[in-house]
């Protein structure tokens, strides 16, 4: 089954914190206790992130970490696209499809492909500001300060 990588669940948990936070951001100690996770594993995602432009890092004393754009503006789609390393559902989709012997010869590999296109058009359809609407209990749940 197709399956998101921990990294990528990670970076959508975390920019799911951050435009639920205060416009001051958090730390990497706040999303890694509100979510039981490894701050050495989150210092990893945060640094992608901040990469990819959706986050900004300041180090330091009242360092930490704010989104870097509005959650308006940031597409599921673009996301998902940059923070998971492989789309290939099979093999045959992979960048060296070498081992199976009918790759290119069955229809499995197209009907795959137009699936996956009409994901991405469903998460295209999405921004960040999305994914944290309607749910008031959120920052609790977070235990974002007010």
């Amino acid at each position: 089954p197709m399956r998101m990588t921990f990294h990528s669940d990670l970076g959508f948990r975390t920019l799911i914190y951050l435009a639920s936070a205060t416009p001051d951001g958090a730390t990497i100690p706040q999303i890694a206790e509100a979510y039981d996770v490894s701050e050495n594993h989150l210092r990893k995602v945060a640094l992608h992130l901040t990469k990819l432009g959706l986050v900004d890092s300041t180090r330091g004393k009242g360092g930490g970490l704010k989104l870097a754009k509005d959650p308006s503006k940031i597409s599921i789609g673009w996301a998902m696209r940059r923070l998971e390393p492989d789309f290939a559902i099979a093999e045959c989709m992979g960048a060296e499809p070498q081992r199976c012997v009918i790759t290119g010869n069955c229809g499995l590999q197209s009907i795959f492909k137009e699936a996956l296109a009409g994901w991405f058009s469903v998460l295209d359809k999405y921004t960040l500001a999305d994914a944290i609407s309607g749910s008031r209990r959120l920052k609790l749940l977070l235990q974002i300060p007010a």
